[in-house]
């Protein structure tokens, strides 16, 4: 566990791997393959999709499903591009999603859930031909993407009618980073409930049952039970968007029903979104929190070696 900005600073000034590389370079080119896993509402919804320089269709790889954040209602997958190149360069399959962005007269948080939900299923389903193995699948979600990361390994509703729910929709492990599991806390239950209550965020916060319960239902803290995937949480102490709380109670519930969570707390001075390239937290403070997510699924086996992640020699933002 992390005290505070010197210890993530100190970790991303660890000695590289003799193979290491610059997360300048990952920030370039090869630009994705993009896959369509559905169209909906007029949108194609994409797999931007990476493959280590080996890749054969033969291969049983690992997986790695980013999900950006943005309160799901913005954010883009740019900021999580140069992660999927890297875990591609680290031996894995890597994808950054793309789903419906929820609206106040359009969808909602469970539609972003089906959306990402249909995104694991379809590469399941085509495991075969992408060289994976079905059951190696890891999601990484950072903020709101670590929210429907997270309700994809413990929330068994919000399938989308066109998916074939005879493929398994919950992946084998998750990396949440600053996630929202309770959305019944503050704001959040704004993004919930939907409709009037997130056009207007000026009015009164929602506090009926009814909306408390649709609220529930959208958070994974709620929903923990035994034989959930290994999990690693990454907060900072020092975020104000989604408080630490959050991090420590799913994790307690986790470990409570018998669940692998790995806890990461880095100290005040980290705050949220530190998972994103070129987005407000420097390079030191990223390099070390992919590093985590490296490490963990590098315990399940799914990656061999040290992480070969480090800081530019410049800094690319």
């Amino acid at each position: 566990m992390m005290a505070g900005l010197t210890a993530v600073l100190a970790a991303g000034s660890l000695a590289a791997a003799p193979d290491s590389r610059p997360l300048a370079e990952f920030m370039k080119e090869p630009a994705p393959e993009e896959i369509v896993y559905a169209r909906r509402d007029g949108q194609d919804l994409l797999l931007h999709t990476f493959k280590p320089a080996d890749w054969k269709a033969s291969d049983r790889r690992p997986a790695v499903l980013w999900i950006h954040g943005g309160a799901w209602v913005g954010g883009s997958p740019e900021g999580s591009l140069p992660f999927g190149r890297y875990f591609a360069d680290r031996g894995a399959v890597a994808f950054v999603i793309t789903y419906r962005k929820a609206r106040p007269e359009g969808p909602g948080v469970a539609d972003c859930i089906a959306d990402v939900r249909s995104a694991l299923r379809w590469v399941r389903s085509h495991a075969a031909e992408l060289g994976l193995d079905p059951d190696r699948i890891a999601v990484v979600g950072e903020s709101a993407g670590g929210h429907l990361a997270a309700s994809l390994g413990t929330l068994d509703a919000f399938d989308h009618p066109d998916d074939d729910t005879a493929v398994r929709g919950r992946p084998d492990a998750m990396v949440l980073y600053n996630p929202i599991v309770d959305m019944t806390e503050d704001n959040w239950i704004r993004y919930a409930v939907g409709g009037p209550a997130l056009a207007d965020k000026t009015s009164p916060r929602p506090t009926d049952p009814t909306s408390v319960t649709r609220a529930r239902a959208l958070s994974p803290l709620f929903h923990v039970a035994p034989g959930q995937p290994p999990s690693l949480v990454v907060h900072g102490r020092g975020d104000k968007v989604v408080r630490v709380e959050q991090a420590e109670r799913f994790a307690a519930a986790m470990k409570s029903a018998g669940n692998r969570c790995d806890l990461v707390l880095y100290g005040p001075e980290i705050g949220h979104a530190f998972a994103i390239a070129g987005y407000k937290w420097p390079e030191s403070v990223v390099v070390p929190a992919i590093v985590e997510a490296d490490r963990f699924l590098a315990s399940l086996g799914w990656l061999e070696g040290e992480p070969t992640l480090t800081t530019s020699p410049t800094p690319p933002w």
